[in-house]
């Protein structure tokens, strides 16, 4: 926990440099400060994500310089980085979504428009949000294993660069016949195994790109983290039947759901796992649990749960 004084007018932006060169964080840099000056706010300082640090060195030297907003510009990975360091201080975590994949941005309503969501900066409502922690890292939307995990670790960055979150396509289509893993899944100390595990998520919101409500009960301010299994019959035809279930939010046999404060999964073999759209590491153990309100958000006016308040 952060003891220090922050300023909340201080903020520092933290753009990703794999998805924007020195001339391009430049401008955003001035469109910012102009944004800032007409709201009566000082210029924010600038820093760049390296590729042996994507945002969390930059985020923990904003703190220990007083900041009060610390902004993520760019994509999911980049808020999880800026996320771990503001974990606990009070400091607000602020979102310019620029990247392949920006969940949680969709989630808060963040506008896609860069310069709605530039005024939201100094304008919005801030939010305290559970995390997902790992012991080593922490996550802010999801963690995971089996398909979106394989599908991340075997997508192709040119790809996600030149087109977004549709370069997972060819990914997906790739691992859609893998088999199911043998799973043991503890929620809370209860144990529950699935035979046919072809993708397990954890999370803390759950709503996927193209409208897909994972989870549907989950809520980032509820003190739990939600967990979906999916486990289709056969290979494609079994794919297809549980998309259909989570379209019209009718779960069948291949659809489990859990909640809990503490998840432990454990596979036979080491499976690649993700956090928050990046890849994490191979393993065959995942144990999280969540962290109550640990993370300020800087968002637009929402209710508790998530949902746009009336009249949005």
């Amino acid at each position: 926990m952060s003891l220090m004084s922050h300023d909340p007018t201080k903020a520092v932006l933290i753009v990703n440099g794999a998805k924007a060169d020195a001339d391009a964080a430049a401008a955003l840099h001035e469109r910012v400060a102009h944004a800032f000056a007409e709201a009566g706010w000082p210029k924010p300082d600038l820093a760049m994500t390296t590729p042996d640090d994507p945002g969390t060195g930059p985020a923990r030297a904003a703190v220990r310089a007083g900041a009060g907003l610390v902004v993520a510009c760019g994509g999911d990975g980049t808020v999880n980085a800026v996320a771990e360091a503001l974990a606990g201080t009070g400091v607000v975590l602020g979102v310019l979504p620029l990247g392949t994949g920006n969940l949680l941005a969709g989630h808060l309503g963040v506008p896609d428009s860069l310069d709605e969501a530039v005024a939201l900066l100094t304008g919005g409502t801030d939010r305290r949000l559970d995390l997902g922690s790992t012991g080593e890292r922490v996550f802010v939307g999801m963690a995971g294993l089996g398909l979106d995990a394989a599908m991340i670790a075997d997508s192709s960055e040119q790809l996600k660069a030149r087109i977004g979150w549709l370069a997972y396509v060819p990914s997906i289509a790739r691992h859609l016949r893998d088999r199911g893993r043998r799973v043991s899944l503890r929620v809370d100390g209860r144990r529950v195994r699935h035979s046919g595990v072809k993708a397990l998520i954890v999370g803390n919101f759950g709503r996927l790109h193209g409208g897909i409500d994972l989870m549907p009960d989950a809520a980032p301010d509820d003190g739990l983290l939600d967990v979906v299994v999916l486990e289709p019959s056969g290979r494609l035809s079994g794919w297809a039947a549980v998309l259909v279930r989570l379209l019209t939010r009718r779960d069948g046999q291949n659809i489990s759901r859990y909640q809990g404060r503490r998840i432990e999964v454990r596979t036979r073999r080491p499976v690649p796992l993700e956090l928050d759209g990046d890849a994490y590491r191979t393993a065959n153990t995942l144990s999280v649990q969540v962290e109550p309100g640990a993370l300020t958000v800087r968002a637009p006016a929402r209710e508790p749960s998530g949902r746009p308040a009336e009249g949005e």
